[in-house]
């Protein structure tokens, strides 16, 4: 027997529609206090009044949003602070409380939604409320705040991630994971499958919502810290990302048929690209290693490599790359096909338009780009070195000879000499920090091509791991921003970009190897692997990067008769390499301004290698 008090229910019935205010806005599932915190949090409600009977009370609150007042009355404090973020929402967003045209009522907040496609919702054809709360989310994202997964799934759910690719051997990122959107793949790589995924997450919401991520420092796990754009002086995620899969994914591809030298600990790598938006890369370097050649094995013949740390021979390679595109001007037929053009002067080359260089290293620089705790919280909270004074910062520091790690420069050791080094001093190279702040002055070519080309400046360096902003930027120019003065044009301080990547690496605690890979645009598919340690190749030849056969193919040009900048023919051409070097009085005046430039602030004195390894005499090629 029913009870009296209780109606049967009706489910033939359709359910009620939702009801609308007399203004025509739909009441969304989320309250406008709700949506208003997501779009500007830290807002602080307060009650300004209270009047009426007892029975009957009403109370005034406001809330100041971007400098603005706004206000609401009701009956309840909770109530007044709802009617003031509404008259906040529809005065600066007024579509989000208002149905969208054609007067279909969707309901966003479900986790599904047939009558939504996937491209709509990710190219913003969607009501307000869901455009604001994807902006909150990829906001969250790029700041570290929200697990990308997680928002990715709620901005389109139902997504699956695949594995594509788990290295059986043990690599640095050996999981790929990926989704697939309106049939395009999205890929990210990762130490675990967990951060595959969420690398693959974040490619997706830095490539689809592109315009929401437009100068925003990436926010990847732990060991990079990264902080608040600085503007123009930040690579835009998308092209960060783009540079980076790019050298990780022709360095998978050219180690194939060389598995047993693909353990590597830092990778770098240098990318060009032709267009402004650095979207259609080319990667025409590659490099690996940690390591600089024993002192019992430097040479006064140019024929060992001095420093194997990735990024020197990343931009070695890129100097052989730069040879090559010059021969092609020895042929009418194939001058159009390099990289530069003859200058206006008829003096010398310069690149063509909008071509640029990216330097990708997987991790900060050695030296000063590198001295700090990645899980300092006071670091972590801003973009700002709460200590520039220590003396650590910004010093000039040298590697060690057969080892890892930096020490700082003292100017009693400033001069090495070769029998000193022989007798068993330790051979001190410059830091990398040191060498691409270097480049940032005196430009990537060197000094034997600056008689052929205009000096040559990395547009944006792209770091995998070990990141921070503020330190990286003082590291490559923000030091000697101040004492840098009198450069010969067309020198200058390059003020490079940067940003890292959303496939971080993973931190390396085993011994790195002993050998040194490099790759080159021009030479092919052809993996030179070098013996750090010996600074020569692994057949004991001498490799392709040495200042020996950089002279020869300086030889070469002069032979080829290409235009030179400053006058120098094969008939006046010196023989010994130091001497020809020293021929580009522009460039060694830029080179002694920098390293005055370091001694002025206090930071060390530049450390100089033996004199003797760059007396040796250039010897033709034998037939």
């Amino acid at each position: 027997k029913k009870s009296p008090m209780k109606r049967s229910l009706t489910p033939d019935k359709e359910p009620k529609a939702k009801k609308r205010r007399k203004n025509g806005a739909i009441q969304s599932s989320q309250t406008p206090l709700a949506i208003l915190n997501e779009l500007r949090s830290g807002l602080v409600y307060k009650i300004v009044s209270s009047d009426g009977p007892p029975h009957s009370p009403n109370f005034l609150a406001s809330v100041e949003v971007d400098g603005t007042i706004f206000s609401g009355s009701a009956n309840a404090k909770k109530q007044a602070k709802q009617r003031a973020a509404e008259a906040a929402l529809l005065t600066l967003c007024p579509s989000i409380l208002t149905p969208p045209s054609g007067g279909a009522d969707i309901d966003f907040t479900k986790d599904s939604n047939t009558n939504v496609e996937v491209s709509d919702a990710l190219n913003n054809v969607t009501p307000s409320p869901k455009k604001a709360k994807t902006e909150m989310l990829v906001s969250k994202v790029m700041n570290g705040q929200v697990n990308p997964v997680m928002a990715l799934n709620e901005i389109i759910p139902g997504l699956k991630f695949e594995c594509l690719h788990e290295n059986s051997q043990k690599s640095i990122n050996p999981f790929v994971f990926g989704v697939r959107i309106d049939n395009k793949l999205y890929q990210g790589s990762g130490s675990s499958k967990k951060n595959a995924k969420a690398a693959a997450a974040r490619a997706v919401l830095l490539q689809k919502f592109a315009n929401l991520c437009n100068n925003v420092m990436l926010t990847p796990p732990p060991y990079c810290q990264t902080f608040p754009s600085t503007g123009s002086l930040t690579l835009q995620p998308i092209a960060a990302n783009k540079i980076s899969e790019l050298v990780l994914e022709h360095y998978r591809n050219i180690m194939q048929s060389h598995p047993d030298f693909a353990r590597r600990k830092v990778l770098a790598g240098i990318v060009m690209t032709t267009n402004q938006d650095c979207t259609d890369g080319v990667v025409v370097s590659v490099g690996t290693g940690t390591k600089c050649v024993g002192g019992e094995h430097i040479s006064v013949k140019g024929a060992v490599l001095n420093d194997s740390h990735a990024e020197i021979i990343s931009r070695r390679g890129l100097v052989r790359y730069f040879y090559s595109q010059l021969l092609l001007h020895a042929n009418p037929a194939t001058a159009g096909d390099s990289i530069f053009k003859l200058s206006d002067d008829g003096k010398g080359f310069c690149l063509k338009q909008d071509i640029r260089f990216h330097l990708y290293i997987s991790t900060s620089p050695c030296g000063d780009a590198r001295i700090f705790s990645p899980h300092d919280v006071e670091d972590a909270c801003e973009d700002v070195d709460r200590h520039p004074n220590r003396q650590s910062r910004g010093q000039l520091r040298t590697k060690i000879e057969s080892g890892e790690g930096t020490i700082p420069v003292k100017s009693a050791d400033s001069i090495q000499t070769w029998d000193g080094v022989m007798q068993g001093e330790r051979l001190l190279t410059m830091s990398c920090s040191d060498k691409v702040a270097k480049w940032n002055v005196v430009g990537l070519q060197g000094s034997l091509l600056s008689h052929f080309i205009e000096p040559i400046y990395l547009h944006s360096i792209v770091v995998g791991s070990l990141f921070h902003q503020t330190h990286l930027r003082r590291a490559l120019y923000g030091r000697i921003e101040n004492t840098l003065i009198g450069l010969p044009p067309p020198f200058r301080l390059n003020k490079i970009l940067m940003n890292t990547t959303s496939s971080p690496e993973a931190r390396q605690t085993g011994k790195a190897p002993n050998h040194s890979i490099n790759w080159v645009k021009d030479d092919g598919t052809s993996v030179e692997v070098i013996n750090a340690v010996t600074g020569k190749c692994n057949t004991g030849n001498v490799s392709r990067l040495s200042k020996q056969l950089f002279f020869m193919k300086f030889y070469e040009l002069l032979r080829k008769k290409i235009p030179t900048k400053t006058g120098i023919t094969l008939e006046t051409a010196p023989d010994v390499y130091l001497d020809a070097k020293d021929q580009v009085q522009s460039y060694k005046d830029a080179k002694s301004y920098m390293i005055a430039a370091f001694k002025k602030a206090g930071l060390g004195v530049w450390m100089k290698k033996p004199v003797e390894q760059d007396q040796f005499i250039y010897s033709a090629p034998s037939c």
